[in-house]
């Protein structure tokens, strides 16, 4: 049943239903419209409208018109606008009698039927048919009076365009007809809908304007708004479209609505409220944009008022406008978008012409618009900005930066810190960003704000807060710099004042003068200002603001605010030396309180510590003490040099003991660095300062006390800047003070360790001297004194310590005398024997101990003379050489003589038994000593000189072997056996002293015993170059065996004194000369390559390691907590050995294991300790086989470069530029982060420089092995390249950065070695020769062309692959010749060709043949990859290396798209994440197997699909570059086509990938042809709309791309739109229906495809195609398509094009609705789609504000003010609330409602959406919530005055375009 509230229009008519005349009527009514339809011309329409009129004419009985809906919508055709004017008066003529027979009441109730034709006509009618339209709205209309409100917004846009020419015929008609109609009902609502007019329809506020300067009452009081305008709701309505309409884009629509504001709306009136009143200010300030005199000049009435003269209009702005204006700049400063940044700054700086405006509004948004700024930095931005700048007074920009200055610093509580420090930055940001280059500028405010900013920082010392306020004052330094820097000289000149033309004397400033008051009263503000705590605002304060927000009209709230103050005559610029002396005494006056309060105490002089008040260290405010400090002395040493020679400071003599006190007795580098480039500098200036102060040897001493502290090694990230400290203090200074302070320094030291700690003080001002010509003069007492260290006598400490200053700066080695030996035999030296335990925890025989025998002196003796006698013997062997040596080795010991006694109680030698010489008693008697220590109770009193013994009898066992020819055997292996253990010792004891001297010693044994083991293997000729053979040539080869047998016994313990040396923190500092030995004897071991050489490899690499760790954590990681070490210096000692031990292991083709050859037991040697997961693992395993192998060591070590290059690449990563965080900086200080960034950049270059060297040598040793072993590291470093799916910029590329720093390297030398590796290990091809690859097991050809793919990307060097073409082009044609046999390598070798030929076209123009060879090369190489993406390939040549994983596995045709890509990304997930959870290591990893685990290796499916992501995200796209020639692209495509896209498509499961490949050649329109008939066929498929939304674009865009090409096809497609039932009597009617939704869903995709107007030309077929499908019933689902075209339509064809569809959409769209709400519905799913359908196309109308809607929308929504309160009102009510109460009152059933209110939630934002986005419903009553809003969300919209968010709505209609996988859309 029908709703008993809605009165159906059907019981009128049913009451003449059973009169026989009425059905007559009908008939004939019927009859005559069906004649409609044969209408061929526009006279047939006269003829149809002339029955038509007769058949009503011919019943005027019957006060009814039958068939009502069908006459209406006839009519409305009628009257389009391209008809006849005849045709159009015919139809006014029927619209005439139809209304006079229906009469007033059912005109009421049927106004939305007859005004939709009548509406819209207004503006297209002819000037003779315009009166009989008028007439019929003056008859028939207005009577309806209150009937007519819902209409009203309608009737008025019906109207208005009659308005449009004043001058016409019909202008006054018109507009007594609105002023008649506004006086039908009440004004405000009247306005109301005016307003909304305006805002809707732009091209209808010019005749809304046009009304309204005639008709709109003038209103002056509160009374008079509430009359005309209404309430606040309407009044805010009414700024919104003045708002509007001022922003209009027609200038003749700007100066009306101007005129309006000046007419009826005076500010002065007070009607508008502030808030409302900002709006209409904001866009009315725009207007001066137009840069339009007539706009600017009613703007400017209107804001400053009618007065003549400019103080009254300055006064009224100031009264009524300056609040409202100044507030909406402010507004305009804060917009965040970017395409508004630059409106405000236009806005000023056109607002500055006009000085009544420009400047209140700039003296209040002034500080805003730089807060602005700074947050905005677009280059444009700034441009304007800067342009407003200069526009602006100078005395007014400087008076606001003043004013800000002073407004918050300093401050004495602690409150508003944060915003007092913001102000201060933005005066810095002002005076930087812009060019501030007046004159007046420069020379009289910059130097008066720089002077009170000088006293305001000396006042800033007496704030309670001054802690806190530390990075204001900080700030303020800043901004006194940078006025420094920018004033130009001539103001520090003195000029003498005149008065001549002044009628008053200039007011001067004089010392007495307090600057800050002189400025204050300069600048006109209160000079009275004292210190608060809030910054006084140019705003009211906040509850003042609050009350006048609403409401300007109480004057009493308005600040009344007189002109800007202006900078009289009386004022003299401050300049000269009186403004010099201002500031310096300021800066100076400051320096010293801050100095004396904060940095040291004054009470303490002698010790200064950096305390604070309370006397305690400040350690959180450090670093900005330090930074303020800095500051100050920067910005006096920058006003110095324009001080005369006269000036003196008021406390000068403070201020040099100031400075003093800085650089002598505080421990702050940063403060010492200031205090003391302070001081030199100004001595040298002789400004400011007394100049006598360095000349004074006891503050030199200090200063140089404290800058010598800073060279201890603890220190040495700032010792380079400590050393420029000295040389500036030197330079200040007397002659000799410094030298003779130093020369102290190295003297005058009681304890060792201050003398070693002084000597390497002065080595490192030595050596950061270097760059200083005259270091060697200035210090050359001190340079003595070090070499004094090397002469006779001196104590083994200062010996090391002369010796490592020689050998770290001079690079040279002197040696002291040998000592005599006669006495050294004495019985009362007393020596027991004892052993001391060494275990091998660095070694991996953890548990191993060995036992060190050696003597201890159980009592002390006379050392000197034991010591002089060495020393004696050691010099008479060293001056006379030989012959002294032999006399010794032929004299024997005479058996009864005394020294044999001797011999035999202190050595226990029986000489009667065995005869002995001098010598070998020398050598036994001199280890003996070697072996002799003191005891822990003589310790104090015996080291020293039993160091000094040792080292004496090690110079003279030095002396005998290296001086004899010949020595035995058996005494070599004495002394040999003696120094190793003795070596140990010393290591494990930490004994540094003794170590170089034995290391001489080992170094001449080892020669000696290596001379004689080679022996056995050489030649005769070879054995006269062994001098130093321990035997005769006449010798047996007994000799020879003791020899080897002493190498093999002593190797354990040889390798573990090396490793140790090299590992013990403690024995660092004589690295250099361990790592000198172990060079040196390089020669002599070379026959222990597997347990010597390895070994020391080993731990040299291990070190550097650790080396690298330490280095990373201490500058990348934590350096702020940091310690200083030698660390850098130590790796480019270790660098040094590494190339050497490696270049020698790799070029000395005599390097062997012969030693041990003949050995039966496995030697044990002590291995550096290296965990498991080491690269170095591999060198190990050298050492560690089992069995000997005929490998050459050369081959071994070639075959482990790798673990050596990942070694260096790890060091070269470790030495990049740290990237600190601000925190860090802040942490360290400036001072001391600049320091170590300077110290590592230097170490860093140092480094990288020796890395170069190495790998360069490595390089050109074996270029292939380099390469390979590159390949290797950076797979390890990023295995997830093996994948083919990440791009480079996600890869770790230090491997590609060695290769290009690496000097000698070119690209064509990496390239043509990568393609001849991957010849190597391919069977079958050709190599001009076949080399044998060692680590062949370790990488594949496909993970090498992977490398050389990603290389070649890397580089970007064309002219290297035009060098290497033909190679490329040879290796290439290899592998595709033979295509079945290398089907694997084909997809590596496109992507290899892809880059390269990519690469190659970027090279000038060449020869075009190689271009050409290279075309076809490549197109070759696609047509094979195209098999491959198609599974064209013979399956069983498929993978050599296949596994059997997924051998039988077959692919589930029934999975998804989605199904495959989940499938894929799990498996390349779970590859990754083995790759990651695996060690990555050269050693132990093996890019082989990394690559079998690659899923392209593993799976089949996996390698097509990357082959076909490949072709459609590279390749295609790039066809055009890398083919050229259109014939042979579509070649490429028609394959690809065929083999993959073809199938893939007919396939149930689509790969999206396919897809991909379509839309890239959718890109090139010539390939069309290609790929056309796949396309057509995809799309015809019923399952063609099942897609997500990605899928669906890139189907707009290959349909689109279709459509543009082939016009033809949209004329086909529209044929099979069937618009009739079909008549066959089998038909499936169900089926029929859905094959016409899914015709016309893929008319609406086509559409939807296309761009804006593209099917202009076929749109009145299609609007025919749609007139006809709306005949069909309701209740067919294909009403559900018709309004997706319709919507789709609107958003793809200009409003212009659809003006005569109108009509018919109207009349369809209510019809639609009227079927709801006069019919009782089922609510079937079936009704609720259509339903929601129609919703969705009036909800689209509505939201896209189209002008031609406007005028109907009054039919559907209640679109006037009323839609607030919806009141009950006489006259047709809207459609939408007449379905809102059949749904109210239709009993609901249990329902989820939560889906429609989240799906209809209207949006809040700046921009309009539509409010349904549901897909589909299953009841009607779920649309109950947009049918009750929808009429309110209008309104609101129009209210804010928002836009449509236009992509928003294309992704609605994209989705409503497609089918959901779960089968809920509209097509079933």
């Amino acid at each position: 049943m029908d709703s008993p509230d809605i009165s159906s229009p059907q019981i009128r008519e049913a009451a003449f239903q059973h009169d026989s005349r009425f059905r007559k009527y009908v008939l004939l009514v019927e009859k005559n419209l069906q004649s409609f339809d044969a209408v061929n011309e526009w006279a047939d329409i006269i003829s149809f409208l002339g029955r038509l009129l007769k058949s009503f004419q011919a019943y005027p009985q019957f006060p009814v018109i039958p068939r009502k809906q069908l006459v209406a919508k006839r009519l409305a055709q009628c009257l389009n606008p391209g008809f006849p004017a005849g045709v159009h008066q015919k139809t006014l003529e029927v619209y005439a009698f139809i209304l006079k027979t229906i009469g007033s009441d059912q005109l009421a109730e049927d106004l939305a039927l007859w005004s939709t034709g009548l509406f819209p006509f207004v503006q297209y009618a002819a000037t003779h048919v315009k009166p009989q339209l008028i007439n019929i709205f003056e008859t028939y209309y207005f009577p309806l009076r209150g009937k007519l409100r819902p209409a009203m917004r309608g009737l008025i846009i019906a109207l208005l365009p009659a308005l449009e020419e004043e001058g016409s015929e019909y202008f006054d008609k018109v507009v007594n007809l609105l002023e008649n109609l506004s006086e039908t009902i009440e004004l405000p609502f009247f306005y109301s809908c005016m307003w909304l007019v305006m805002i809707s329809n732009p091209t209808l506020r010019s005749p809304a304007l046009n009304y309204l300067l005639r008709k709109l009452p003038k209103i002056h009081d509160r009374e008079a708004v509430a009359v005309v305008i209404g309430g606040k709701e309407n009044l805010s309505l009414m700024v919104r479209a003045f708002a509007t309409t001022l922003s209009d884009h027609q200038v003749l629509v700007q100066r009306s609505i101007l005129e309006l504001l000046v007419q009826n709306f005076i500010l002065k009136s007070k009607m508008i409220p502030h808030d409302d009143l900002v709006i209409l200010m904001r866009n009315a300030l725009g207007i001066v944009l137009r840069k339009d005199m007539s706009l600017n000049r009613r703007l400017y009435a209107w804001l400053l008022g009618t007065e003549v003269s400019s103080q009254s209009q300055l006064n009224y702005f100031l009264t009524f406008g300056e609040k409202p204006a100044t507030q909406a700049m402010r507004s305009m400063l804060q917009e965040q978008q970017v395409a508004g940044q630059q409106r405000p700054y236009k806005i000023l700086i056109s607002l500055m012409d006009k000085w009544e405006l420009g400047q209140p509004i700039v003296n209040h948004i002034f500080l805003d618009s730089l807060t602005s700024l700074s947050q905005k930095h677009s280059v444009e931005v700034m441009q304007t900005a800067n342009m407003w700048m200069d526009m602006m007074e100078p005395y007014l920009i400087c008076l606001k930066l003043f004013e800000m200055i002073d407004s918050c610093f300093p401050v004495d509580k602690k409150s508003n810190m944060e915003s007092n420090l913001s102000r201060l930055k933005l005066v810095e940001f002002t005076l930087t960003s812009f060019t501030l280059s007046d004159e007046e500028i420069k020379h009289v405010h910059f130097p008066l704000i720089l002077a009170a900013l000088s006293k305001k920082l000396k006042l800033s010392l007496k704030s309670p807060a001054f802690i806190d306020i530390l990075p204001q004052v900080n700030q303020c330094i800043s901004l006194i710099l940078i006025l420094l820097q920018q004033l130009p000289d001539s103001v520090y000149l003195d000029r003498a004042s005149t008065t001549e033309g002044d009628m008053s004397p200039k007011k001067k400033f004089t010392q007495d003068t307090d600057v800050l008051d002189y400025a204050r009263e300069f600048y006109g503000l209160s000079s009275t200002r004292h210190l608060s705590s809030s910054p006084p605002s140019d705003d009211n304060n906040p509850a003042e603001e609050e009350a006048n927000l609403g409401d300007l009209s109480s004057s009493s709230h308005i600040k009344q605010t007189s002109p800007l103050p202006s900078r009289g005559p009386h004022y003299e610029p401050l300049r000269g030396q009186i403004f010099v002396k201002q500031v310096a005494d300021n800066l100076t006056d400051f320096l010293i309180e801050f100095t004396n309060s904060y940095i040291v105490l004054p009470e303490n002089l002698v010790q200064g510590v950096d305390v604070g008040v309370e006397g305690k260290r400040l350690k959180h405010i450090e670093h900005h003490l330090e930074r303020v400090l800095s500051s100050t002395c920067t910005a006096i040493t920058t006003i110095a040099p324009h001080a005369e020679s006269t000036l003196i400071l008021k406390r000068q003599e403070q201020f040099t003991t100031v400075l003093l006190k800085c650089s002598q007795q505080v421990n702050v580098f940063g403060v010492v660095d200031a205090g003391l480039s302070t001081l030199t500098t100004l001595v040298h200036l002789d400004r400011f300062v007394q100049s006598s102060i360095l000349k004074n040897p006891l503050h030199v001493k200090n200063i140089l006390d404290r800058l010598w502290s800073f060279l201890s090694p603890s220190m040495q990230l700032l010792h380079l800047r400590t050393v420029e400290l000295i040389w500036l203090l030197t330079e200040s200074s007397l002659p000799y003070q410094i030298e003779t302070i130093v020369s102290n320094y190295l003297i005058h030291q009681e304890e060792d360790n201050d003398k070693l700690i002084n000597y390497e003080k002065f080595g490192i001002l030595w050596e950061l001297s270097e760059p200083k010509p005259q270091t060697s003069t200035v210090f050359r007492r001190p340079m003595f004194l070090m070499l004094d260290l090397l002469r006779e006598g001196a104590s083994p400490l200062d010996r090391r310590a002369g010796e490592n200053w020689i050998r770290c700066h001079l690079k040279s080695y002197v040696r002291l005398l040998e000592p005599f030996m006669l006495t050294l035999l004495d019985k009362h030296i007393l020596r027991t024997q004892t052993s001391y335990s060494v275990d091998w925890k660095y070694q991996n025989k953890q548990d191993k101990v060995t036992d060190i025998g050696y003597f201890v002196y159980p009592r002390s003796f006379d050392t000197g003379v034991i010591e002089y006698m060495f020393t004696t013997l050691n010099t008479l062997i060293t001056f006379g050489g030989l012959n002294v040596l032999k006399t010794c080795k032929q004299h024997m010991v005479d058996h009864d003589g005394p020294v044999a006694k001797v011999a035999q109680v202190a050595l226990g030698i029986d000489i009667n038994s065995k005869p002995i010489s001098f010598l070998d008693l020398l050598v036994i008697t001199s280890i003996r000593f070697l072996e002799s220590e003191s005891t822990e109770k003589l310790s104090k009193s015996l080291t020293k000189p039993v160091r000094r013994i040792q080292l004496d009898a090690a110079d003279l066992l030095y002396l005998i072997i290296s001086k004899l020819d010949y020595v035995n055997m058996k005494l070599i292996q004495q002394i040999q056996t003696c120094v190793i253990h003795k070596l140990l010792f010393c290591i494990t004891t930490e004994n540094l002293d003794l170590q170089q001297k034995l290391l001489h010693l080992l170094h001449a044994s080892l020669a000696i015993t290596a001379a004689s083991a080679s022996t056995v293997n050489t030649t005769p000729t070879e054995k006269g170059h062994q001098r130093k053979a321990s035997v005769d040539s006449t010798s047996s080869y007994s000799s020879l065996n003791e020899a080897i047998l002493l190498i093999q016994s002593s190797t354990d313990l040889f390798v573990k004194c090396v490793t140790d040396a090299l590992t013990l923190p403690t024995n660092r500092p004589l690295l250099q000369h361990w790592i000198d030995f172990i060079l040196a004897t390089l020669p002599y071991v070379k026959s222990g390559f597997r347990f010597i050489l390895v070994p020391i490899l080993i731990c040299i690499c291990n070190q550097i390691n650790a080396r690298c760790d330490t280095i990373d954590i201490m500058i990348h990681e934590t350096p702020a907590q940091a310690t200083s070490s030698n660390t850098d210096k130590e790796l480019l000692v270790l660098l040094t050995g590494l190339e050497k031990l490696v270049m020698f292991c790799l070029t000395d083709r005599t390097v062997s294991d012969d030693w041990f050859s003949n050995k039966t037991l496995q030697q044990e040697i002590p291995l550096p300790y290296i965990p498991d997961t080491s690269p170095l693992i591999g060198l190990a395993q050298i050492i560690l086989q089992q069995q000997q192998t005929e490998e050459k060591p050369r081959d071994s070590l070639v075959f482990h470069l790798p673990v050596i290059l990942q070694i260096l690449m790890n060091l070269w990563n470790v030495f990049r530029t740290p990237n600190w965080s601000l925190s860090t900086r802040e942490s360290m200080g400036d001072a001391k982060s600049d320091a170590i960034l300077h110290s590592f950049s230097v170490a860093s270059k140092q480094t990288r420089s020796k890395l170069e060297s190495i790998l360069e040598r490595l390089f050109k040793f074996s270029n292939v092995d380099f390469v390979e072993g590159i390949t290797e590291i950076f797979f390890m470093e990023n295995p997830n390249a093996l994948e083919f799916d990440l791009p480079q910029d996600q890869y770790h590329l230090i491997a590609m950065e060695i290769l290009d720093h690496t000097p000698t390297i070119t690209p064509q030398h990496v390239l043509s070695t990568l393609l001849d590796s991957i010849r190597q290990r391919t069977p079958n091809t050709y190599q001009s020769r076949r080399r044998k690859i060692l680590r062949v097991g370790k990488l594949t050809d496909t993970s090498i062309l992977r490398f050389a793919e990603i290389y070649c990307s890397y580089i970007q060097n064309p002219e290297s692959i035009v060098l290497l073409w033909p190679i490329i082009h040879s290796f290439s044609k290899d592998y595709l010749s033979q295509a079945n046999t290398y089907k694997m390598f084909l997809p590596g070798l496109m992507r290899f060709l892809t880059v390269a030929l990519e690469t190659l076209s970027h090279a000038s123009e060449g020869d075009r043949r190689i271009r050409k060879d290279a075309q076809e090369l490549y197109q070759r190489c696609i047509d094979y990859c195209i098999l491959i993406a198609g599974k064209s390939f013979d399956q069983g040549l498929w993978m050599r290396s296949r596994t059997t994983l997924y051998d039988e596995t077959t692919t589930d045709d029934t999975s998804s798209i989605h199904t495959i890509d989940s499938s894929l990304q799990v498996e390349n997930s779970s590859n990754l994440s083995n790759h990651t959870t695996t060690d990555r290591n050269v050693s132990i990893s093996n890019v082989s197997e990394m690559e079998k685990k690659a899923s392209w290796k593993s799976r089949e499916d996996i390698m097509i699909l990357q082959v076909n992501q490949y072709l459609a995200s590279q390749v295609i796209p790039r066809l055009r570059l890398l083919v050229g020639d259109n014939d042979k692209i579509n070649s490429l495509l028609n394959n690809l086509v065929y083999y993959v896209i073809g199938p893939s498509l007919k396939s149930k499961v689509k790969n999206p990938v396919i897809l991909d490949q379509l839309c890239e050649m959718a890109s090139m329109p010539f390939t069309y042809k290609t790929w056309r008939k796949e396309v057509w066929e995809v799309f015809t498929d019923n399952k063609f709309f099942h897609m997500n939304s990605t899928t669906c674009t890139k189907w707009l865009k290959v349909i689109g791309t279709a459509l543009s090409i082939e016009k033809e096809r949209m004329s086909e497609l529209m044929t099979r739109v069937m618009t009739s039932p079909s008549n066959t009597f089998f038909s499936n009617k169900d089926q029929e229906s859905l094959n016409r939704s899914l015709h016309l869903r893929r008319l609406s995709f086509v559409l939807f495809a296309g761009t804006l107007d593209q099917y202009v030309p076929q749109l009145p077929v299609i609007q025919e195609k749609i007139v006809e499908l709306l005949k069909l019933d309701h209740g067919e689902m294909v009403h559900t398509e018709i309004y997706l075209c319709l919507r789709v339509i609107l958003m793809r064809f200009s409003q212009k094009h659809l003006m005569n569809f109108w009509p018919v959409l109207i009349t369809e769209l209510m019809r639609l609705f009227n079927s709801f709400v006069y019919q009782d519905f089922q609510d079937r799913p079936e009704e609720a789609q259509i339903a929601l359908a129609g919703c969705k196309f009036l909800d689209l109308l509505c939201t896209l504000e189209l002008d031609a809607f406007q005028i109907y929308q009054w039919i559907f929504i209640r679109d006037t003010v009323e839609t607030l309160i919806k009141p009950q009102t006489e006259g047709p009510i809207p459609i939408m609330e007449l379905l809102d109460k059949k749904l109210s009152n239709v009993p609901m059933e249990a329902f989820d409602y939560s889906f429609m209110e989240s799906s209809m939630q209207p949006s809040l934002g700046s921009l309009k959406r539509p409010m349904l986005t549901m897909r589909s419903i299953t009841s009607i009553r779920q649309l109950g919530f947009f049918v009750e809003h929808v009429g309110l969300y209008v309104y609101q919209s129009s209210f804010t005055l928002s836009k449509p968010d236009l992509p928003f709505i294309e992704s609605l209609l994209q989705n409503d375009l497609m089918k959901e996988e779960d089968g809920t859309t509209s097509i079933e």
